[in-house]
């Protein structure tokens, strides 16, 4: 009975010993966020999507979209939706309701979505209060929205 116990004893220390310093040599490089996360459209995420299933929203080309957007933009048509301040100041984002266009007030200028500034319209944020002004002086003065 004290051989059958010695035999496994026997048999590992007659085991070569293991090295401390083995080296591990990878073969897959080290993958960044810009390699793993690639999105496949950079749409803006405040726009509601006009894709549902298989089919999409217009049938309008953006170009088409874009012009009559353009030809039937009213600062009285704009939604304040929020206001931010950073190190460069206060700004006012504001929705076109009627298109669902955002712009962004911010120095004194209005701009929409691609950062082009809208001709003939200039602005103020003050408190939670925006006052927009068109080049035939009209005034148009936006509010935020209480949380109810």
């Amino acid at each position: 009975m004290v051989k059958n116990m010695l035999f496994p004893l026997a048999v590992f220390l007659s085991m070569p010993a293991l090295s401390a310093t083995a080296q591990v040599v990878v073969s897959t490089p080290v993958v960044t966020v810009e390699q793993v996360y690639k999105p496949v459209s950079l749409r803006d995420p405040l726009i509601p999507s006009a894709v549902y299933g298989d089919s999409k929203g217009s049938g309008k080309p953006a170009a088409v979209q874009a012009q009559t957007a353009a030809s039937t933009f009213t600062v009285y048509g704009l939604a304040l939706t929020g206001i931010m301040e950073d190190s460069s100041g206060r700004q006012a984002l504001l929705r076109d309701i009627a298109t669902g266009s955002l712009y962004t007030l911010r120095g004194a200028r209005l701009f929409d979505s691609k950062k082009k500034a809208v001709p003939g319209v200039s602005g103020v944020v003050k408190g939670s209060q925006v006052v927009l002004m068109t080049e035939d002086k009209k005034i148009h003065q936006l509010s935020l929205r209480e949380k109810e």
